[in-house]
């Protein structure tokens, strides 16, 4: 049986800053990725940085995302040393095959499997003891690429977002919301409309990235 996805996605700009957030859907690729620009880039801006990140993913991507994402780095990083304008940027992305999900980040936006009572985080936040991120796309030279292989089952939900609505990605609020068996859409809606709703004090931008396994 060839895998079948319900799939939907969203991106708003928040209020304290130009909109940085980028987000790919690729459903001939089966390629996702959100990519939330760093506002404090070392120079040029996180927006260029996350628009340029993941038009990379998508030309570099031929069926190994790893190597697809360190391709990503070395090309933004070549390209920073002529453009100025060119800043960070996190990514975090997700490959589909038949019965299975690659999922690898670079810094610190959210990627979950919700299965039934389970949120499975899917990431690894690249942080240090104070909060900062220790690594993006665009700094270091060197990066570890986190890579995290899950078999899928029909009912699954995968969410990738960026850390704008990572506030309410937690079991209290998405694991109601899948015993409702929403469609991805409807997924994205009520991600969003939380996200807006429980304020943080930090009206950042908001992405999300939703797929439903109708099918394995």
């Amino acid at each position: 049986m060839t895998l079948e996805l319900d799939t939907s996605s969203k991106s708003i700009a928040g209020s304290v800053h130009p909109y940085e957030d980028r987000i790919l859907v690729d459903e001939r690729k089966r390629l996702y990725a959100v990519a939330d620009g760093v506002t404090t880039s070392s120079q040029g801006t996180g927006g260029v940085a996350a628009k340029l990140a993941i038009e990379l993913l998508q030309e570099n991507f031929s069926g190994n995302i790893v190597e697809a994402v360190r391709r990503t780095h070395e090309r933004l990083n070549e390209m920073k040393l002529r453009d100025r304008s060119i800043g960070e940027t996190t990514l975090t992305a997700a490959s589909i095959g038949e019965e299975w999900a690659e999922v690898v980040n670079v810094g610190d936006s959210p990627a979950y499997l919700a299965r039934e009572d389970t949120l499975q985080q899917l990431f690894h936040e690249d942080k240090d003891g104070y909060g900062y991120i220790t690594q993006v796309i665009g700094y270091p030279e060197e990066i570890e690429v986190h890579l995290k292989r899950v078999s899928l089952r029909t009912g699954d939900y995968l969410i990738l977002s960026s850390d704008g609505v990572g506030h309410v990605l937690d079991r209290q609020t998405i694991l109601p919301l899948i015993r409702r068996d929403l469609s991805a859409e409807m997924l994205v809606g009520e991600i969003i409309e939380r996200a807006e709703t429980r304020s943080t004090g930090y009206d950042d931008d908001k992405s999300v990235i939703a797929l439903r396994i109708l099918a394995v």
